[in-house]
């Protein structure tokens, strides 16, 4: 390789250290002989002076091969300026590297930055957390502007403690963390601080009741705070107080500031009432004319029921599941002996599902 082409490769190294410099966020200043302060801009305050400065050029024709040399003599010179800064950002440089790879070296060069990305603790709880940083030469110090919450204490050394009582479930955007070190060279970065629900824990008292037309809710107690207050909705719907027999899946709301650990999945449960009451198994009506009803005495008034009918079948009182599906609910009005099937729904329930009774109408007299 002639001179003349090591020159124009040395040219073209230079050009892309200077991509690498800015690539890395630092600013070119200067000539040639300035890329190794700039290069230790990106990780450092130190002040550095050039060591070498470029050639005072001869413009005599008879001088130019004194000059190539010099201008040879002064990049090889700043080419050993460069390659030392690069290694006192922490990137290794072997001496045989060749100079057109130090721009992906300055690449490598770990800038000072805050890798610390989010801070967050939880209300009512001690904690301690450590700010960090990478690049630049430790020791280093912390400082904080914005809100801090109360109870959140902070020293120049970076660490977080305490204890914040208060503002669980909110976010602090605005807060600026800055960290400097040992040359004076500082970075900032804004990181948000998180204050997270306190936990607590919710006991289920009671959660079953039995139907009796009044809103049913659950009973809770809160182990940490017994008199907080606890809202509940329920079902679907979300109601607040349900009234009929049913489950209900129950969606627990505490305060703001705290949050049920383990809580879900629970459920309300409001059993249907049970009935009693007293009925004459075979049943009879005269005929005339009008459609006849078989009667029960309940021991609840509001109590829902069905009763149907069939054409009676002795073998109806054996088989009430397959005897319902021949069922109407149409009451009977020819003469006739009938098989009667009733049920109770909705609230209400009884010792069985179906029972069994006839009616009988007959010629009057």
């Amino acid at each position: 390789m002639t001179i003349c082409e090591k020159f124009k490769l040395m040219m073209a190294s230079f050009a892309d250290i200077r991509a690498a410099i800015v690539e890395k966020g630092g600013t070119v200043t200067g000539g040639y002989a300035d890329y190794a302060k700039n290069i230790r801009n990106l990780y450092s305050n130190d002040t550095y002076a050039p060591q070498y400065q470029y050639p005072t050029e001869k413009s005599p024709i008879m001088q130019y091969l004194i000059n190539l040399y010099n201008r040879i003599t002064f990049c090889y010179a700043v080419k050993q300026e460069i390659r030392q800064a690069i290694i006192d950002g922490g990137v290794d440089v072997p001496d045989d590297t060749p100079f057109s790879e130090y721009g992906d070296k300055i690449r490598q060069i770990q800038l000072f930055e805050i890798t610390t990305n989010l801070i967050k603790f939880r209300q009512n709880e001690k904690f301690s957390i450590q700010m960090e940083a990478v690049g630049g030469k430790p020791p280093y110090k912390w400082e904080h502007s914005g809100y801090a919450p109360k109870g959140m204490n902070f020293s120049e050394d970076g660490l977080l403690s305490g204890i914040v009582k208060t503002g669980g479930g909110s976010a602090y955007p605005s807060n600026d963390w800055t960290v400097t070190d040992s040359t004076g060279k500082s970075v900032t970065k804004q990181i948000t601080v998180s204050v997270l629900q306190e936990l607590v824990h919710i006991k289920v008292v009671k959660d079953t009741f039995i139907y009796d037309g009044t809103p049913k809710q659950m009973e809770l107690h809160c182990e940490e705070y017994p008199d907080m207050t606890l809202t509940v909705k329920y079902g679907i719907d979300k109601l607040t107080a349900p009234i009929n027999a049913g489950t209900y899946y129950a969606q627990l709301s505490t305060p703001y500031a705290y949050r049920a650990e383990d809580f879900s999945p629970h459920y309300l449960t409001i059993e249907r009432k049970l009935i009693s009451f007293n009925a004459v198994e075979n049943q009879f009506a005269v005929y005339d004319g009008q459609p006849k009803e078989y009667t029960l005495e309940l021991s609840d008034t509001d109590a829902t029921f069905n009763i149907s009918y069939k054409k009676y079948s002795s073998d109806d009182k054996n088989n009430l599941l397959l005897a319902a599906k021949e069922c109407t609910q149409n009451k009977p009005t020819e003469i006739g002996k009938y098989s009667v099937i009733f049920g109770f729904y909705g609230n209400y329930r009884s010792s069985a599902y179906y029972h069994y009774g006839t009616l009988e109408i007959t010629e009057g007299q």
